[in-house]
């Protein structure tokens, strides 16, 4: 006899990766759902005995995607609905409520989809956000920049995937960059700055550690699932590299912890993961870079958590969506990291050799390749996805074990890029 249909959840999107994908559909299905997905470009690999269609539709057009969404609900009992990704944050968030389902409410999803909202909603703590203006012309840059000091960084008030990031280290650098930023913050070069064209943050320059916060809240109740160290690039801030959990010491470990119940209440976040990155300067204090309503990507949420810990954060983020409050493990008993190997100049990719060598490395975990030879690949600031060729995920009994196997494991890798096709 089969057990009773608990329903389905409506994915509108799934994140980049296969690997990604497979961790979000099959969370689905541990907890008894099957999934419908609503895409704008579905992968085509999907378990078809866990997605039970796929819609495949322009996800910025709300009516297609209300009337995807009014299909599915005449055909199936809809148990809950998720992005897993920032563009749909706040089109989950208005369906949901029109529908009675967990998500947080329109008005938290556009605070987390809006940085300049962000540090206004943090406006009566100053101590826990850096310096800012919003712009959008070059005289509104040029007025606001020495106000706010150098170095300083320019950003999108929309963007995502560290895309856009430019440190700027005095007056000389501070027009190219705005200049070329606000070339590249159009819908038509990127859809996620959609509604907000040419809006650039200027922002302190802050000194420190960089990390995130990975969880959830579930009627008003925040559940932590832990911090993640991070490395980034100088110039751009990419993301080259993680480690969970955080290995920073207790106090600063409670400054973040702070940190992240102080922007749950101020952002009104509720039934929903979040993804909060910040600096510790070194004083130990943590400021907010910025918050999502939804889990973490780089493979933070749908692998590293869960191999460290044992407890697959995917899976909770089923549950809130359906109701349920998460299911905490106790202390992690593994470490888990990802490094990126990154195109150092633009062309076409030739060759990748060694990941045979790289995969014999004890505690590599997975390779996963994002541009495979004969693909072009680029660098900031003329693009700030192409360029990321490969990640190794890898896991150990400590922190510096977990670094170690990671350097080991991209050391063995050597890619050919060679200038024209």
């Amino acid at each position: 006899m089969s057990e009773p249909d608990q329903g389905v959840l409506i994915y509108v999107n799934v994140r980049r990766t296969h690997l990604e994908q497979r961790a979000e559909i099959l969370a689905a299905h541990r907890q008894g759902y099957g999934v419908v997905l609503i895409a704008d470009q579905p992968p085509t690999d999907l378990p078809a005995h866990v997605v039970r269609a796929v819609h495949q539709l322009d996800t910025f057009d709300d009516a297609a995607l209300d009337a995807a969404v009014e299909a599915i609900a005449a055909e199936h009992t809809v148990a809950g609905i998720v992005t897993w990704s920032d563009p749909a944050v706040a089109s989950v968030s208005r369906i949901a409520a029109e529908r009675g389902l967990p998500a947080c409410t329109v008005a938290a999803a556009q605070v987390s989809r809006n940085k300049y909202l962000m540090r206004r909603s943090l406006a009566h703590r100053p101590d826990l956000i850096p310096r800012f203006a919003r712009v959008t012309t070059w005289e509104e840059a040029a007025a606001a920049a020495p106000a706010i000091g150098y170095p300083l960084v320019l950003k999108p008030v929309s963007g995502n995937g560290s895309k856009g990031i430019y440190t700027v280290r005095d007056e000389q650098q501070l027009r190219p960059a705005f200049e070329q930023l606000s070339a590249y913050v159009r819908p038509e070069r990127d859809r996620v700055f959609t509604g907000h064209a040419g809006e650039i943050m200027i922002e302190q320059f802050l000194d420190g550690t960089e990390h995130s916060v990975e969880g959830w809240v579930h009627r008003g109740e925040v559940f932590i699932a832990g911090v993640t160290d991070k490395v980034t690039t100088p110039d751009y801030h990419l993301e080259t590299g993680h480690v969970f959990p955080s290995a920073l010491a207790a106090d600063r470990l409670t400054s973040v912890h702070e940190l992240t119940h102080a922007v749950v209440g101020a952002f009104g976040l509720d039934d929903c993961a979040f993804h909060l990155e910040c600096m510790v300067g070194p004083d130990g204090s943590a400021k907010l870079v910025e918050c999502a309503a939804r889990g973490g990507g780089d493979f933070i949420t749908s692998h590293l958590v869960g191999l460290a810990t044992g407890v697959p954060f995917c899976e909770n983020t089923v549950r809130v969506a359906t109701g349920r409050p998460p299911v905490q493990g106790g202390r992690p008993v593994l470490y888990a990291g990802l490094a990126k190997v990154l195109a150092q100049q633009a062309g076409t990719l030739r060759s990748i050799d060694g990941l045979e060598d790289a995969l014999r490395v004890a505690g590599v975990e997975h390779i996963t390749i994002d541009r495979a030879p004969g693909q072009t690949v680029d660098v900031p600031p003329a693009d700030f996805v192409s360029g990321h060729i490969l990640s190794v995920m890898a896991t150990g009994d400590s922190h510096g074990a977990v670094r170690d196997t990671l350097e080991a494991a991209t050391k063995a890798i050597s890619t050919r890029i060679i200038h024209g096709a």
